[in-house]
């Protein structure tokens, strides 16, 4: 049988460094309104990219969540 830490590389992956991932791509989207404001001059863009960045923070880290309590009750030792 195939050992759990090699059947299952992204469920841990995400375990380990989820949280990382999560600050790190909603960092990217808060300034993304920034970027997108200096090149079209819409400044609509900036609060638009606040609240998605807060949104998408908020559901990727109860994802993490639910991956490390699934890992935790369901996966093999």
């Amino acid at each position: 049988m195939e050992d759990s830490n090699n059947q299952y590389r992204t469920l841990h992956f995400l375990v380990k460094r989820g949280d990382f991932v999560a600050n790190g791509i909603a960092l990217a989207v808060l300034l993304l309104g920034p970027i997108v404001w200096l090149i079209s001059g819409s400044l609509w863009a900036v609060p638009v990219a606040i609240g998605a960045a807060a949104f998408l923070l908020l559901i990727l880290r109860s994802y993490v969540e639910m991956v490390r309590v699934i890992v935790d009750m369901l996966l093999p030792k």
